[in-house]
């Protein structure tokens, strides 16, 4: 869902309640505004544009940089608290609103529907701290809190709306340390963000509006899921900065930079504690399915694991007179987990009856890149990803083909004023139960628009198409048979149409 602040807004001066605290390297201009504080609340200007998120300007590169949060002088650190909500107005159609014979509609004629029309909030919070020690050294943490969502349970005395905002819960999406020096570098730790997402953060893939776009953005997910595209790009996305991981990238030279990260998983290093200690749930208190860390399993799905998950790439910013240019590569690779269960064979009954087909992987080996180019407010660009991957940064099964995906967008920016599109077409194996027998193709379409309101409020309104085809696949129920003998719902498609509003502080 809608992702990091782009770049294409990092250069907005600090506000919020950085502008309050922090003690910028320049004096900030004199405000009008009387400061009323009572009770721990604080007047403030509102920020001008959205604010930073986890990732500011001044933890996402060796140097840091003028942005919405205040860079720490020495001997200084710099606490910044912000917010963002999301509203909307969503209007949505699929293949999949509306099925018969799953989920108990057996009977003759019997489906399952869903209203077209939503009104959708979602909420996070930001919170972190930049300092820079005596001698110039910067350091400082970063956290991000998301809004989780449930299903729904009919109740017959009630509208049941009371419990189902008990149900929603707050859950840490990013939660990385960091330290820096401008001239050897810097290093984060944590759950965070890799160099994919660093290097593009939403420029050459497009995500310029308030959702995110074709990246799990908020307008995407107001269809069933599996009519959703899985962002195989993955800049900005969950799969990406979701794991635990070091990562280093170098200060610039002449507009070049260079990087490299490690992950030995994609999960929490804590995950491995028993149920009674952080209360993991089903935890680890011995090697056995379920355990984060497994390098071993019997079971067919855990073969597709990665271990050591590990990026090298090469980025680089520059202008040439009025042209702005990003461009940058990233090349990805891992190991994966052993499947020690009994042997099974390519498009047996007992590889079409598992998510994990023959539970036979090959090592992550994909490539990235990505450009854009801008000139008088128009940017156009485009991104690939590819090699042995499948989907959105998942291994590919032995014998499956490898995946190629190109992105291609334009925006425009005026003022206030915001205006783009953006397509992707994808080919890769898709299902692991189907090697040797179909592969996926996957295509999908976003334009629309944002408008500056009033500091801290942005409008927006958007249009996505998306379209998934995998015959034998059956998208409805998620599992696989024969091309000759499945052809339900292995062809679906979906379109959504939304209006809203984000405010930021």
């Amino acid at each position: 869902m809608r992702k990091l602040l782009l770049a294409s807004a990092a250069t907005i001066g600090a506000a919020g309640f950085t502008a309050a605290h922090a003690q910028p390297a320049t004096p900030m201009p004199a405000t009008t505004m009387p400061v009323t504080e009572s009770q721990g609340m604080i007047a403030t200007q509102p920020a001008a544009s959205p604010p930073a998120g986890a990732n500011n300007n001044n933890n996402t590169t060796a140097a840091a940089t003028p942005g919405p949060v205040a860079n720490p002088t020495p001997g200084s650190v710099v606490v910044h608290i912000n917010g963002r909500v999301f509203t909307g107005l969503y209007a949505s159609w699929g293949s999949l609103d509306s099925v018969h014979g799953v989920a108990g509609g057996t009977a003759a004629g019997a489906q399952f529907k869903i209203n077209p029309l939503h009104v959708a909030t979602y909420a996070r919070l930001y919170t972190g701290v930049d300092g820079m020690a005596t001698n110039g050294l910067r350091y400082g943490g970063a956290i991000e809190i998301r809004e989780n969502f449930t299903g729904q349970t009919s109740n017959s005395g009630s509208s049941a709306a009371s419990g189902y905002t008990s149900s929603e819960t707050l859950f840490v999406r990013r939660a990385f340390a960091y330290v820096a020096s401008d001239t050897a570098g810097i290093l984060r730790a944590g759950q965070g963000d890799g160099l994919i997402s660093l290097y593009d953060n939403g420029v050459t893939t497009f995500q310029f509006l308030p959702s995110g776009n074709l990246n799990g953005g908020d307008v995407e997910v107001m269809t069933p899921g599996n009519t959703q595209i899985p962002f195989a790009f993955v800049a900005v996305a969950g799969n990406e900065y979701g794991t635990n991981r070091l990562v280093y990238m170098s200060p610039q030279f002449y507009g070049f930079d260079a990087g490299v990260q490690w992950a030995p998983s994609t999960t929490n290093g804590y995950a491995v504690q028993s149920p009674t200690f952080f209360t993991v749930v089903p935890g680890c208190p011995t090697a056995a399915p379920g355990c984060d860390t497994l390098s071993s399993s019997t079971n067919a799905l855990d073969g597709s694991r990665s271990i050591n998950q590990t990026a090298v790439g090469l980025r680089y910013q520059g202008k040439f007179g009025d042209i702005g240019l990003l461009a940058y590569g990233v090349y990805e690779f891992s190991g994966h987990a052993k499947y020690d269960g009994p042997f099974i064979p390519a498009g047996s009954v007992a590889a079409l009856a598992t998510s994990g087909g023959t539970g036979r992987f090959d090592n992550l080996s994909a490539k990235n890149a990505g450009v854009a180019v801008t000139f008088a407010g128009i940017t156009v660009g485009g991104n690939y990803m590819g090699g042995a991957v499948n989907g959105q940064l998942a291994l590919k099964p032995t014998g499956g083909a490898n995946m190629n995906a190109y992105l291609l967008g334009a925006k425009y920016v005026t003022g206030p004023l915001t205006v783009g599109i953006v397509g992707e077409r994808i080919f890769s194996q898709g299902a692991p139960q189907l090697v040797g027998i179909t592969q996926r193709q996957e295509y999908g379409f976003d334009g629309g628009a944002s408008y500056l309101l009033a500091p801290g409020l942005v409008g927006w309104a958007e249009y996505t198409y998306q379209h998934r085809y995998q015959g034998g696949f059956n998208f409805a129920t998620g599992t696989a048979a024969p091309a000759a003998v499945a052809g339900a719902y292995n062809n679906v498609q979906s379109q959504i149409f939304a209006v809203g509003a984000t405010v930021y502080w």
